[in-house]
């Protein structure tokens, strides 16, 4: 037998850092969800020990006099004990019905298949909510209220720092490590801040490459103020990451790039020259067939090297426009740790200067911090379950799959509905109304 009921934040977050817990269920998370009212919940055992903790939040279905509730990430326990989950689930039904909560989704951090291979102990875990009373949904996209498909890069804990670093830089493929070194080659820097030294410009710059983004890659962006609340309200465990552009770095690499090449094609047309000289004189058949091979070996290379020559020069001609420029940021992201793992949150990148490799940088530079902060785990967020190359998400999962991290699919997400007529009208009729009203907005 288990006891419930309503706890303190500092008993919440303490669970769940020790117990290596989600940073979606803390307190901290709660308040930035400002449009929703958090519950901190608690499960004790019969010695009166915490084994179980949530946060649910609730939020007013439009039109309705109920709620809706939401436990991200799922409550906080050992899911291996049956009775636990089972007891915690008439506790909640029970809590609903007093509260007016029509239903309450739940979506588990816990593992369903990795790499495509079934985990028995989420499999075990699925037939489980769905046999306690869960109305169980499962999507390939993002169509659930958290990604159902993640990439997740486990660490050797046993490996000393830096060797742990360079083992996971050296697993990366061969075109993201490339593209790393790029990004590096071309001028960029990172820029770490957190409540203790970001600024208000430097989070306008953020939003306003973030609404760049949202416009381009077709999604809605969250308003400047939500992530000044991340910032404010998750600190420690939050930071921005900025990509900042330099001119003069990208500059001279390139024009040292460019007189190495002019350089090299001097000194090959100067040996075109000798060998047709030679060529010339020359009258027996065998050393004119060489001459003939070395001149088209030599030829050759001459094209190359003009081409990079041509390809160095429009380089810097596409760069001049930031010659003057001293800050010029280029991508952002927001970072969250807590309880031994990292997640990469957000991220937003300009549609100048893509061929900088930005995001690159910026997720090897959040990884390497991961690590420096002893966490055993990066989380690299969504990407889509259809893995068919013709889907609009796939570059999203080929940029991810590319740093050779798990693919990992979640149990999924599940609904314990205690109102079946107000569920059934959100779930169904509201989203139709509101598509139908939104076409009749569109023909005003």
């Amino acid at each position: 037998m288990y006891n419930f009921k309503e706890i303190e934040r500092k008993q919440l977050n303490d669970f769940n850092n020790n117990s290596k817990g989600h940073i979606f269920q803390t307190s901290y998370w709660a308040d930035v969800k400002k449009e929703w009212k958090a519950k901190f919940l608690g499960g004790y055992n019969q010695k009166g020990e915490l084994v179980l903790t949530s946060v649910l939040l609730l939020r007013k279905i439009p039109y309705m006099n109920q709620y809706m509730g939401y436990i991200p990430r799922g409550f906080h326990c050992d899911y291996s004990d049956k009775a636990l989950v089972a007891e915690f689930t008439k506790f909640m039904r029970d809590y609903a019905k007093k509260n007016k909560i029509a239903f309450i989704s739940v979506d588990p951090d816990i593992h369903l298949n990795e790499n495509e291979k079934p985990v028995e102990f989420g499999k075990n875990v699925k037939e489980m909510l769905v046999d306690i009373g869960y109305k169980h949904k499962n999507t390939k996209n993002f169509e659930n209220i958290q990604p159902n498909f993640v990439f997740r890069l486990n660490f050797d804990m046993e490996k000393e720092l830096e060797e742990r670093k360079k083992s996971i830089f050296d697993n990366f493929s061969k075109k993201t490590k490339y593209n790393i070194k790029v990004a590096q080659d071309r001028g960029l820097t990172v820029e770490v801040y957190d409540k203790d030294n970001i600024t208000d410009e430097i989070i306008d710059k953020f939003h306003e490459i973030m609404v760049i983004t949202g416009k381009r890659d077709n999604f809605i962006t969250r308003p400047r103020n939500y992530f000044k609340d991340m910032i404010e309200k998750i600190y420690p465990y939050c930071r921005m990451y900025m990509i900042k552009y330099n001119y003069e770095l990208d500059y001279s690499r390139i024009k040292e790039k460019l007189d190495r090449q002019q350089n090299n094609k001097e000194r090959l047309e100067k040996r075109k020259n000798d060998t047709q000289i030679l060529l010339k004189n020359e009258t027996d058949e065998q050393k004119i067939e060489k001459l003939n091979k070395k001149l088209s070996d030599i030829e050759k290379r001459i094209k190359d090297s003009q081409r990079q020559i041509t390809s160095f020069e429009e380089r810097i001609n596409s760069i001049a426009a930031y010659k003057n420029k001293k800050e010029v940021y280029i991508a952002g992201a927001i970072y969250l740790y807590y309880g031994g793992k990292g997640w990469y949150l957000y991220g937003a990148s300009h549609n100048e200067l893509r061929d900088t490799m930005p995001n690159y940088l910026m997720q090897w530079k959040m990884i390497e911090d991961t690590l420096d902060l002893d966490c055993y785990m990066y989380d690299f967020r969504g990407v889509s379950g259809d893995l068919n190359p013709d889907n609009p998400l796939y570059g999203l999962y080929k940029f991810k799959k590319g740093f050779n991290g798990d693919f990992v699919e979640f149990v999924g997400e599940f609904d314990l509905v205690v109102n079946s007529f107000v569920y059934s009208m959100f779930r169904f009729a509201l989203p139709k109304f509101k598509k139908i009203r939104a076409k009749l907005k569109n023909k005003k």
